[in-house]
């Protein structure tokens, strides 16, 4: 079991480069396995202009793995994608995975002009493109959504062939599973929205999948990702005081979080264990070191 950050902003004041620079060299130094960048150009919560984030993150470790809890593909042209993602893997020397959703947030979609309803196929074509991107020398690629002539991204990616893709879903069933089983290195489900006794089924799903392209399920990871923690005496102490914090974390799913003392949390993180999860990334705001702090002391030794 490994355990990683999924870093949000977590504050609506401007963050800086040294305190995200700060949390990063902790949470290294904690020994967490790596961090991850939410998405956002436009949601309810504070975020990170993540791509800048996640240079800083670059930046400030040497040994963390770095990526996204997750980058939506259909926000972005595959070109610069393609080349955002090949710039953060040279900035990590090759510690970049990428990370891929469909993207969510109805109201983000409307404001950017992109169809909300076209998401999950702009990212099937996306994600062909930007493979083509990062492995042929020169492209050209015709889609319903994007197309271009003898394109060339250079340098490329570090890591060769490309950087490992991890495909985000809220579930495993349907067309997730079959891109899951299709385009995905990992697979990272959400834990803001993905109940636990859900995983097992939607891995299933994954599974079929493999089997119908003859592929071996095994070479596909699983990590729970966003993951709401807070510490308290029971449950109940521990949401009430989280719901105090900010009124906008009652809008959380409750069941989902991870509340209460050391042990109850532990409890959760064994559920997830059992129910085939291979990581476990907690959402913090870089304003959440001590939090971290408890987990590598308190939570993940025990575990």
């Amino acid at each position: 079991m490994k355990f990683s950050i999924s870093l949000t902003s977590g504050t609506n004041k401007p963050v800086s480069a040294a305190e995200i620079q700060a949390f990063a060299k902790s949470t290294e130094a904690l020994g967490f396995h790596g961090i991850y960048v939410t998405d956002h150009f436009y949601h309810n919560n504070p975020n990170f202009h993540s791509v800048s984030a996640a240079a800083v993150l670059c930046a400030a470790t040497k040994r963390l793995q770095i990526g996204f809890s997750a980058y939506q593909v259909p926000l972005r042209h595959p070109i610069v994608i393609a080349k955002e993602f090949a710039m953060l893997d040279a900035l990590s020397e090759g510690r970049l995975v990428t990370a891929f959703a469909t993207g969510s947030y109805k109201k983000e979609f409307e404001a950017l002009g992109i169809p909300f309803n076209q998401r999950g196929k702009m990212l099937d074509e996306g994600i062909r493109a930007v493979k083509q991107l990062w492995e042929n020398d020169t492209t050209s690629f015709c889609g319903d959504y994007w197309s271009f002539e003898n394109v060339s991204i250079e340098p490329k990616p570090v890591q060769k062939p490309r950087m490992p893709i991890w495909i985000a879903s809220w579930s495993g069933g349907g067309r997730p599973a079959a891109r899951v089983a299709e385009f995905g290195d990992g697979w990272q489900a959400s834990g803001l929205h993905t109940p636990i006794e859900q995983l097992s089924s939607g891995w299933s799903h994954i599974m079929a999948e493999c089997e119908l392209i003859k592929r071996d399920p095994a070479t596909i990871k699983r990590a729970y990702v966003n993951t709401v923690v807070h510490f308290g005496s029971s449950p109940e102490s521990a949401w009430t005081d989280f719901i105090k914090k900010s009124e906008k974390n009652s809008e959380r799913h409750r069941e989902l979080c991870l509340m209460g003392n050391e042990e109850q949390i532990c409890t959760g993180i064994d559920e997830l264990r059992e129910s085939g999860m291979e990581e476990i990334s907690f959402l913090l705001g870089v304003d959440e070191a001590d939090k971290a702090n408890i987990l590598a002391a308190d939570v993940i030794p025990r575990i």
